[in-house]
């Protein structure tokens, strides 16, 4: 309110000048106020839901629309004047907001989010209705990092994709060139050998898809893991380990972990991997037989 100030007496015999009427302002008690302001807000808050209930119902009816539409277009029976309808309904969701404004990637460590959002058709001003999740986790999935892939429409503009990338397990050694494959075999075409230069080789047709299953039997002695540089699949059938000394042991097919068990504890017993053989063969069960270099039987070489 503004000020308002009193004239001064200038003698006792003056009429005192009457002040001019002011129509009086009232101030409501502070519960009434603090009650008028919560209405407010209420109300405020109903326009709100009412707004956004409009543009959900509206939203709502286009993208059943839209997908009426596209059923009858896979099954061939929808013409020029339906596809028309089905560019119009896209092209108001477009014009509601409702476009591809963010990309949330989770899993990526080895795919740039960029790449992936160009890769999914989620480009500025892409409609959100106008991105297939089936078709980008198909194309995701095709990148040889992607193990699997979740693309999913998070309605007003947000598009979320998760990632499950294949961790490197081994080398391949196929026709004289490494090749780096995952846990199941699958071979990682965008990966570099000479970044995975530590992990255990594998040689020999039909040695990616079982190799996961001799590492774990070889992780349980690490004294022959430890000792061996390449593992070399015989004939899709058996595996053989090349040593460190040059020597090479030849598994049997039937039964991997029951030799391996037996080599350990021939080993603990005899220290016969720090043999200098050339061959130690455990193809028959409960056997070991130990094959000397030839050229070094006459240097004096331990034998069994």
């Amino acid at each position: 309110m503004p000020k308002v100030e009193r004239a001064k007496a200038s003698g006792a015999g003056r009429k005192r000048r009457a002040s001019p009427r002011r129509t009086p302002v009232r101030t409501p008690p502070a519960g009434r106020m603090k009650l008028s302001h919560w209405l407010s807000a209420r109300l405020r808050a109903a326009r709100r839901r009412a707004s956004y209930a409009l543009r959900l119902a509206a939203m709502t009816g286009a993208v059943i629309a839209v997908g009426a539409l596209a059923v009858m277009a896979a099954l061939g029976r929808l013409g020029d004047v339906g596809a028309g309808l089905q560019d119009w309904y896209e092209a108001r969701l477009g014009d509601a907001g409702y476009q591809a404004g963010w990309v949330d990637v989770s899993g990526a460590s080895r795919v740039e989010a960029a790449d992936i959002a160009a890769l999914i058709g989620a480009q500025p001003g892409t409609g959100m209705i106008g991105i297939d999740p089936h078709a980008a986790r198909a194309a995701l999935e095709e990148l040889s990092w992607v193990d699997s892939a979740s693309v999913l429409r998070l309605w007003p503009d947000r598009i979320g994709v998760i990632i499950t990338e294949r961790e490197p397990f081994a080398l391949w050694q196929h026709n004289q060139r490494h090749h780096v494959i995952d846990r199941s075999g699958v071979v990682i075409e965008a990966a570099d050998p000479a970044d995975f230069a530590d992990l255990p080789i594998v040689i020999g047709d039909g040695a990616p898809g079982e190799a996961a299953r001799l590492m774990a039997l070889m992780a349980l002695h690490p004294e022959i893991e430890a000792r061996t540089t390449h593992r070399v699949r015989v004939g899709a059938r058996r595996w053989s380990l090349r040593l460190e000394s040059g020597g090479e042991v030849l598994l049997p097919e039937a039964d991997p972990a029951g030799a391996l068990a037996h080599l350990s504890m021939m080993h603990a017993e005899r220290g016969v991997l720090d043999y200098d053989a050339q061959i130690i063969d455990l193809r028959v069960e409960g056997e070991m037989v130990l094959r000397p270099w030839p050229e070094r039987t006459a240097s004096g070489g331990r034998g069994a």
